[in-house]
């Protein structure tokens, strides 16, 4: 398990450090960031926002599940209501993490 902080994007360039997809990502929440998801892997791949808590009806808020297709990079921008209360940051779940790489970016 291991918790990032968005990268800056500058003028003069920015090289995001690519990380590993694994079970237990979460993210630090940043109103102008996003994840960029890389799949090498042979089939393709989901990342869910795990959103704990209920909506204003009770009922369990949904979690948004962005795929990603084999071979395919794909840029998401992340919500900062996707925070957990209790520790004030965004889980990820991947459905593999076979050959995922991500970067997590901001502007």
């Amino acid at each position: 398990m291991a918790t990032y902080t968005a990268e800056a994007i500058t003028f003069a360039g920015t090289v995001p450090t690519s990380r590993t997809a694994a079970a237990g990502d979460k993210l630090t929440p940043d109103d102008n960031a996003f994840i960029r998801v890389t799949n090498g892997g042979a089939s393709p791949v989901d990342v869910t926002f795990a959103v704990p808590g209920n909506n204003e009806d009770g009922e369990p808020n949904p979690d948004p599940k962005r795929s990603i297709a084999t071979g395919a990079t794909k840029a998401i921008r992340v919500n900062r209501r996707w925070a957990d209360p209790a520790d004030g940051l965004i889980a990820l779940t991947w459905s593999a993490t076979t050959s995922v790489t991500f970067t997590y970016e901001r502007v």
